[in-house]
């Protein structure tokens, strides 16, 4: 009998083992998925009251390592003529690097929350759409460095 005790004993921990194991990894990925809803909603709010969210671009990309490129990150959207948005970046405070995006029509670059000549850095910038078309959102981070950041894409008015 006492063989039986045991046997059922074990079976009991591993099935409350298992079932712990699953309850610890359901609940750190709900945990990391608030966390960037959260964020997401932060840098929304910094877009300003008369921004109506668009998408948001999250990205986490790692340091450039010796004399490789800096990692980029690239997102193609369609903006429509006659309106004008708003781009806005949020860099997560626990980021090595600062990011910055910059939006391009081709290969000619229409706008920037970075200013390369001048150094200065910018939360958001607006840009009129002249064109019905596919526009390019490119993130990086200063210095080649790791980091983490919110892209807002938010519509403003009618032109």
């Amino acid at each position: 009998m006492n063989f039986k005790i045991t046997i059922l004993k074990q079976f009991e921990m591993k099935n409350i083992t298992f079932f712990l194991a699953i309850i610890f990894l359901t609940v750190g990925y709900t945990a990391k998925a608030q966390t960037e809803a959260q964020k997401v909603e932060m840098c929304s709010k910094i877009a300003g009251q008369e921004a109506t969210y668009v998408k948001d671009i999250i990205v986490d990309l790692p340091a450039a390592q010796g004399n490789e490129k800096i990692p980029s990150s690239k997102t193609t959207l369609i903006l429509r003529k006659d309106n004008k948005y708003r781009v806005t970046i949020c860099t997560d405070d626990d980021s090595p690097g600062k990011g910055y995006v910059q939006l391009f029509d081709n290969e000619t670059m229409l706008g920037s929350s970075y200013n390369v000549s001048t150094g200065k850095e910018f939360k958001s910038f607006d840009f009129d759409c002249q064109k019905t078309g596919a526009y390019h959102f490119i993130i990086q981070f200063l210095e080649g460095k790791a980091g983490k950041a919110v892209v807002i894409i938010s519509f403003l008015k009618k032109l």
